[in-house]
């Protein structure tokens, strides 16, 4: 699979105000690196299992079972990092993908009645551009499993709509999507500053989230959300403990956004997530991410002693802290959450010259082993060779997975009859240390009840040359985190 630099969100300005603003990326350009732009121009001719992956606001993705050949790809593709670019030859096949682990299933001697899922995520307004591979990584998961025949032999029909980040329209959304489309679930939701009108419609109506951002330490506060991987602040401590470790100290310090509320979350939480990490916080300095300097905040942490710092800020505020460090001579290791990045900061010669470790609660978008992990490449190759990829591309995947996996722990009685919201629970409050074959640490879930904290993370680290991953795919664990909400 083509290692590409792309999209790693800038989710921590979530709170700015989003009427009347644009994306930061053109919307071609989007629609270039996700596949929008070639699906529009083939908007006439039947969708097929292979065909480019759709994020365009409200776009239902068609529950086809059928394959066309691997050659069968763009002309060009564009990422989130450069423009457009010829796709990349045929690579060498990856080992074919491996169902999760359960009992072995008979071919689908015919598809049953489908079943219908929704996903709301901000591809529009001010954060869109940092979140459009959440609507891809679903819909890639979409394309393999329907090309595997459906879970359990039932098409999965998608629906994806736009929120734009708007509380109002996340509601709006997914009244539209269980009330009027019939779906059993939202898969992959994208609700990072909407979290609160997130969970206010899945517990008065009811409705399971099966995974999404998990930005927000909440997802573990209740019994109808159902993350596919690590704790939010499991991967802000392991991005801590790990800069710390690079540094070779154990004196860390912060700089935070006034504006978001993760922001606060994260300060909150901040002086626990160091003792669980074994570190000392030297200090805390609360900041902007409309400022246009950083050199105050950076001198405060260098004389305080501070040989690490978690960057709590977004994209552009994270190159202007590394340009003004930097420029008084100050190389601190520095830690922030895999989602706080953008494309535009990634490439950033500061930004790489400083460096930063990343916390994820998936494994890696780089990583390559583990069966999971071999499977989303497998996927990746066959439905969408060359095109932007980013971690919350597996993330998502991951959350399809784990839909899936909840209907193959209730088998028998999923090839007998319907999908129903009632089935699906009752395979999700099986899941017991599931780890999707590598792609999450160990979940579990209990009936009416929230999930069971998980405190683990994997690890990428933006270096001079690029994103790594050092761990290889292996998550850490941590013990004696706070709940966080």
């Amino acid at each position: 699979m083509r290692r590409q630099i792309s999209a790693l969100v800038g989710v921590l300005s979530l709170s700015l105000t989003l009427g009347a603003c644009g994306t930061r990326m053109s919307t071609d350009a989007i629609e270039a690196a996700d596949g929008t732009a070639a699906m529009r121009a083939a908007a006439a001719a039947p969708v097929h299992a292979s065909a480019p992956l759709p994020a365009d606001p409200d776009v239902a993705v068609p529950a086809t079972t059928g394959g066309a050949p691997a050659t069968d790809r763009p002309a060009a593709t564009a990422t989130a990092a450069g423009p457009a670019t010829a796709a990349a030859p045929p690579t060498r096949r990856e080992e074919p993908a491996q169902e999760m682990s359960s009992p072995v299933r008979a071919t689908c001697a015919k598809a049953l009645a489908p079943v219908v899922i929704g996903q709301t995520a901000p591809s529009s307004g001010i954060i869109g551009a940092s979140n459009f591979n959440m609507r891809t990584g679903l819909a890639l998961w979409l394309r393999d499993v329907n090309a595997r025949g459906g879970v359990q032999c039932h098409p999965v029909q998608l629906y994806q709509m736009d929120d734009a980040a708007d509380p109002a329209r996340v509601t709006s959304n997914l009244n539209e999507l269980v009330n009027n489309k019939k779906a059993i679930a939202i898969v992959g939701a994208g609700v990072p500053t909407t979290f609160a009108a997130a969970k206010r419609f899945a517990e008065q109506n009811e409705v399971p989230f099966v995974g999404g951002d998990l930005i927000e330490a909440p997802w573990f506060s209740s019994p109808w959300f159902f993350p596919q991987g690590g704790g939010p602040l499991a991967a802000y401590a392991g991005a801590m403990k790990e800069a710390a470790r690079a540094a070779s100290s154990d004196r860390i310090g912060l700089v935070y956004c006034v504006e978001a509320a993760i922001c606060g979350q994260i300060n909150a939480n901040f002086e626990a997530m160091a003792k669980a990490s074994g570190l000392q916080v030297v200090l805390r300095k609360i900041s902007s991410i409309t400022s246009p300097d950083y050199t105050a905040e950076c001198q405060a942490l260098r004389s305080a002693g501070a040989d690490a710092v978690f960057v709590a800020l977004e994209g552009s505020g994270n190159a202007r802290f590394a340009r003004s460090c930097l420029s008084l001579g100050y190389t601190p290791a520095v830690a922030t959450s895999a989602l706080a990045v953008t494309a535009e900061a990634a490439l950033d010669p500061n930004v790489r010259k400083l460096g930063a470790f990343l916390g994820a609660g998936n494994v890696p978008f780089l990583a390559t082993e583990g069966g999971g992990v071999r499977a989303f490449r497998a996927a990746y190759e066959r439905f969408a060779p060359g095109t932007s990829i980013d971690q919350n591309t597996i993330s998502q995947y991951a959350s399809g997975r784990l839909f899936e996996r909840a209907f193959a722990l209730v088998a028998d009685r999923a090839r007998a009859g319907t999908l129903t919201r009632a089935l699906l629970l009752d395979g999700l409050w099986l899941v017991r240390n599931e780890t999707l074959d590598g792609l999450a640490p160990p979940i579990t879930f209990h009936r009416a009840a929230p999930p069971s904290a998980n405190d683990c993370y994997g690890l990428l680290h933006l270096t001079p040359d690029g994103y790594t991953a050092p761990n290889r795919g292996r998550f850490t664990c941590f013990t004696g985190l706070p709940k966080g909400f």
